[in-house]
């Protein structure tokens, strides 16, 4: 039976090797589930829900969390956790896409159990994860001033692809790690920059032979899109470095 870990902080970083020293490849956020493949000293080898494998601190970690109902994904920035139905006992913030198993207290408050304490959080925007171009940009809009950083997958700091990856599994569309693997992706048909509509996916490539970066079509000629901040930028100054354009059509609701 495969051991399935819990991340417990608000996310944990994920190495190449099992050392502080090495390369951050990626993150796992908050009460993700993780696949141990082996034990190393106080590190797990895992794998993620997309394939992605590396090092994670046991630090970082808990049992696995199951209640057996389906997840709520938190689309704001960033969610306050508290301890009680109390805005000032905070425990901790729950950064985009944090996906939580909870039951509806009232209604303004939800709440979820983790090592044997209960948790609460406000769900201000239940309607964010329907799969439309327009929560597509609506939730790529929110974190617009993130900082950039390598291996990054939280508001405190995306990759351009972890960024893609998260604003897409938002509402329930699953991209591969690394953009490399998301412009493969046969979901999604290349379609002519002439053609592109609100919410395509934009490939580019600055500094190899084949693609080394992607951004979000978000209309008026503007792509959103992960470099040294997320940020909205003019094609106009990008044009000669799209490699593709992918169509989200046959993946979305309207």
């Amino acid at each position: 039976m495969i051991l399935k870990k819990s991340v417990k902080t608000s996310f944990a970083n994920i190495y190449r090797e099992p050392r502080f020293s090495s390369e951050m490849v990626t993150q796992a956020l908050f009460l993700e589930t993780l696949n141990v493949k082996s034990e190393h000293n106080n590190w797990f080898k895992v794998s993620q829900w997309d394939g992605y494998e590396g090092y994670v601190h046991k630090f970082y970690l808990c049992d696995y969390v199951d209640s057996g109902k389906e997840n709520t994904i938190l689309t704001e920035r960033l969610t306050p956790i508290y301890t009680s139905l109390d805005t000032c006992d905070i425990a901790m913030l729950a950064p985009f896409g944090t996906e939580v198993c909870s039951e509806q207290e009232n209604d303004n408050w939800c709440s979820f159990m983790l090592e044997s304490n209960r948790y609460y959080f406000q769900n201000k925007n239940s309607n964010n994860s329907q799969m439309t171009r327009e929560n597509i940009i609506k939730n790529a809009s929110l974190l617009v001033g993130s900082p950039y950083l390598w291996g990054g997958k939280t508001p405190f700091g995306y990759d351009c692809s972890g960024f893609i990856q998260q604003i897409f599994k938002s509402i329930k569309i699953f991209l591969k790690r690394d953009t490399s693997e998301q412009i493969k992706d046969d979901n999604f048909d290349s379609v002519n920059i002439c053609d592109v509509k609100q919410a395509d996916i934009v490939f580019f490539n600055f500094e190899s032979k084949l693609v080394d970066h992607v951004g979000i079509f978000c209309g008026d000629n503007n792509v959103i899109h992960c470099s040294g901040n997320v940020k909205v930028q003019s094609l106009n100054d990008l044009q000669e470095n799209i490699v593709d354009v992918k169509s989200i059509e046959s993946q979305i609701d309207g």
